[in-house]
């Protein structure tokens, strides 16, 4: 096999061979298999954002000032100003952005294919830019609205990195250098982990020289001068603000030595999911592995050094497969290295390592022979995966599909479980919601909010016993008003009066302006015969909350039994 040739001064190589409807097939193939997530409801971390409660969301200004994603959190509130809560806009946004990205990462391809061989350059950008378009390990950062600041993310940082190769082999401007500066400073606003595409620049500039010098990072010094400027700012704001965030840093209780020791391992889940894309999970509970690590962990690590061992070898022979194992590995620092996020595993992280991906595979198109059968594989390869995706998005289509999906990949996973009957309470089907939350039970002693959730669907499968149980146990894990006001519900539903007053008097002896807690009390004195009592109870919850619709309908009923009375 012959080494790729390099030129110090490649001429433009044309794009024959593309068909003029390619792109507009690849975009339709896209919407087909996104449709089914287009609709689909918030789901998951979609509903913490803040912008989704105005009552907790910050500002333009104060987003800004607060520093992180700030870009993509006011992309995210101008949605909430425009659309409220139809999900449609907000998916589509993420899917126009996925678009928008992979044309920006044909054009870096070819752009660096064509500095390396004058042949296959279309080919092997389109395959690899149809791969990263349809490849299923995508849907969680395309199809998850909380993931618009990964679509952002990776759509500044791809034309970041396009305009950085814009020069060719020529020195940088500085007018080159402030427009990719501006485009990759673009990318860290929508997301911290983009600044890792700086190393991305360096490696290019060095694998691909032409001579393995230095020369090339020494020409381009007006953009690395102020990166390195930036860096030492940068690399503070980026440790304090992920030491601040509740599900980043040393606040999450895992060390940066543990946390390491499990990515060792889940850097090969990823691997695997690209290339055999099956088991994908939007909460795969991946465990986290204590320091020094397990077997597995160290072999995970050995096969990372002989990855990068190899890659440098190789590095003259196959440039672009070097770079891109290079650039997976780097890109995936920001969060599989040593600062800890909640989460060990999560697929969505995987989105702008996929560059690295895409330029192994568009090493190995420039080395197959320009066969017709070969590239026919090609395509079968892409329809297969638009295949995976439309499959993989059905299960956005509902909260329900997904923790469904989450529960049959990983029964053992706790919050699958439990968000899983949470999802079928809501639907009315309180029986297979009590069997998942004794599910969860079965995994993990239940809490406060677990104990008082599962009563309710026990009370709505009829179930009352054992709901007024789960609650009774509930009231001795934390001294909350909820929990009794929903006993005093149960009983008063029952006909037990007297056990209802207890239950709703312990309520509002713990919040004497609890709401729920009043209006059942004033309900169950309506059923005991004392209108007036029950007025006071209804008339004291509507001057705190004139529009609290049981209050309304409680005072009416009040004053019928009032009037029946007289």
């Amino acid at each position: 096999m012959k080494k790729h040739k390099t030129s110090p001064d490649p001429q433009p190589v044309q794009s024959a061979g593309l068909p003029w409807w390619l792109a507009p097939a690849l975009a339709l193939a896209a919407l087909i298999a996104y449709l089914p997530a287009l609709n689909g409801p918030f789901l998951f971390d979609d509903l913490s954002l803040p912008m989704l409660n105005p009552a907790n969301a910050l500002t333009v200004s104060g987003y800004l000032t607060r520093g992180v994603r700030a870009l993509s959190n006011i992309s995210l509130l101008a949605d909430r100003s425009l659309w409220e809560l139809n999900t449609f806009p907000y998916h589509l946004q993420n899917l126009l952005l996925h678009l928008a990205s992979t044309l920006l990462l044909f054009l870096v391809v070819r752009s660096l294919v064509e500095r390396l061989v004058r042949e296959r350059a279309p080919v092997a950008a389109a395959f690899a830019a149809a791969v990263f378009l349809l490849h299923p390990l995508q849907t969680e950062a395309v199809s998850y609205i909380a993931s618009r600041s990964e679509v952002m993310q990776v759509f500044f940082a791809l034309l970041a990195y396009w305009l950085f190769l814009g020069t060719g082999t020529q020195a940088m401007g500085w007018g080159r250098a402030a427009a990719v500066l501006g485009a990759l400073g673009l990318g860290v606003l929508s997301k911290e982990p983009a600044v890792a595409m700086v190393a991305v620049f360096l490696f290019t500039d060095y694998l691909l020289d032409p001579d393995g010098s230095l020369r090339r990072i020494r020409a381009n010094w007006r953009l690395y001068a102020p990166l390195a400027v930036a860096a030492v700012a940068g690399g503070a704001f980026i440790y304090r603000i992920a030491s601040r965030e509740g599900t980043a840093g040393i606040g999450i209780g895992v060390s940066p030595t543990d946390y390491l020791c499990t990515q060792f391992q889940t850097i090969w889940v990823y691997l695997r999911l690209f290339i055999l894309p099956w088991g994908q999970n939007l909460d795969h509970a991946f465990p986290v592995v204590k320091a020094p690590g397990t077997a597995l962990s160290w072999a995970g690590l050995a096969g990372i050094v002989l990855l990068l061992a190899g890659a440098w070898v190789g590095r003259r022979k196959y440039p672009l497969a070097a770079l891109g194992i290079f650039a997976f590995l780097v890109l995936l620092t920001p969060t599989s290295s040593i600062i800890a996020i909640a989460d060990m595993l999560v697929e969505r992280r995987v989105y702008l390592p996929s560059l690295g991906l895409a330029l192994v595979l568009a090493e190995i198109v420039i080395r197959l022979k320009p066969a017709r059968g070969q590239f026919a594989w090609l395509s079968v390869i892409v329809l297969a995966l638009a295949g995976l995706t439309m499959s993989r998005n059905n299960v956005y289509a509902s909260t329900t599909a997904m923790w469904k999906s989450a529960v049959d990949a990983n029964p053992a996973n706790y919050r699958a479980q439990f968000q899983l009957a949470y999802s079928y309470y809501e639907q009315g089907r309180c029986t297979e919601a009590s069997d998942h939350y004794g599910a969860a039970a079965q995994l993990r002693k239940p809490d406060y909010r677990m104990l008082v959730d599962w009563s309710l669907a026990l009370e709505c499968a009829g179930n009352a016993e054992m709901a007024l149980e789960k609650l009774q146990q509930a009231t001795k894990l934390e001294r909350n008003p909820h929990a009794w006001s929903q006993i005093g519900m149960i009983y008063g539903k029952r006909h037990q009066l007297d056990n209802a007053m207890e239950a709703l008097n312990q309520a509002l002896a713990i919040d004497p302006r609890n709401e729920t807690a009043l209006v059942y009390r004033g309900n169950v004195r309506v059923m005991q015969g004392q209108p007036s009592a029950a007025l006071a109870d209804f008339d004291l919850v509507l001057a705190m909350n004139p529009s609290n619709q049981m209050a309304l309908q409680g005072r009416t009923a009040a004053l019928q039994a009032g009037a029946v009375a007289k």
